[in-house]
């Protein structure tokens, strides 16, 4: 296994942000250099990083630094993210059990989508998996429904900004396709893929939305192409949509 190794930068950068978590008003580059112990020009430094950034605001009159609302946005995204896994847990063990299949649900993060919950199946065929996994959006049927079933303009927007990248020869590698394709899971209701982002692997996904009918997530069953055959597709993508459907309204979505 290869050495990991701190980056004494990142790691400066994040004592300050934790220590001015901890006042209830901001504090000057002085106070800060002298709780930390580092040298001035070193706080100086990160405190025009983060400030550049906008995770930090400088008080013009006092000119003491305190948190941003950009980190305030961050943490309630994560916190957002934990309810939604939280309350959506038990449905997805019930679509597990159903199908026998693995189930994940994910997120869409940076392009890609990106597993915050995983379920296993009973099954002696395991799927390998785990909770921050990412996917690129093309090669899973969670990024199919994390894209498929947005606005019009805005599918046509993350095609267009996509890395169609060939995993394997079943991968769709042309906009054109790809879009065609969305177009008729968003039909569906349901999307669906095998051997697309790994030869012997297919599944089933579903879009789970939000208050707003905007799509928070999706959800996912995962097993080998004999358990995902093409004659199961549409049993098993009615199964993804009836939970995805349950987990939105506990989310709040109205039908």
């Amino acid at each position: 296994m290869a050495q990991r190794y701190l980056v004494p930068a990142i790691k400066r950068a994040f004592d300050v942000i934790e220590l001015l978590a901890d006042q209830e008003s901001g504090l000057g580059v002085s106070e800060i250099r002298r709780a930390l112990g580092l040298p001035l020009s070193s706080v100086a430094n990160i405190l025009y990083t983060l400030t550049d950034l906008r995770y930090l605001e400088r008080d013009e009159v006092d000119t003491s630094y305190r948190l941003s609302v950009k980190l305030l946005g961050i943490g309630r995204r994560a916190q957002d993210r934990m309810d939604a896994v939280a309350q959506c847990r038990g449905l997805l063990e019930d679509a597990v059990r159903e199908s026998g299949l693995t189930g994940h649900l994910a997120v869409l993060r940076d392009e890609e989508a990106m597993y915050v919950a995983r379920v296993p199946s009973n099954s002696l065929v395991q799927v390998n998996s785990y909770v921050g996994q990412r996917w690129p959006l093309h090669l899973s049927a969670a990024g199919k429904a994390l894209v498929a079933f947005v606005q019009e303009g805005r599918l046509e927007s993350l095609v267009k900004q996509m890395t169609l990248n060939k995993r394997t020869p079943h991968t769709i590698t042309r906009p054109a396709a790809l879009l065609k394709q969305l177009r008729g899971f968003r039909r569906l209701g349901y999307t669906w893929e095998r051997n697309e982002g790994e030869m012997g692997l297919g599944c089933v996904g579903a879009p789970i939305f939000g208050p707003g009918r905007e799509v928070v997530a999706a959800l996912s069953l995962t097993g080998t192409t004999h358990q995902v055959s093409a004659a199961r597709i549409p049993v098993l993508g009615s199964l993804a949509k009836k939970y995805a459907d349950q987990m939105s309204r506990r989310l709040g979505a109205k039908f």
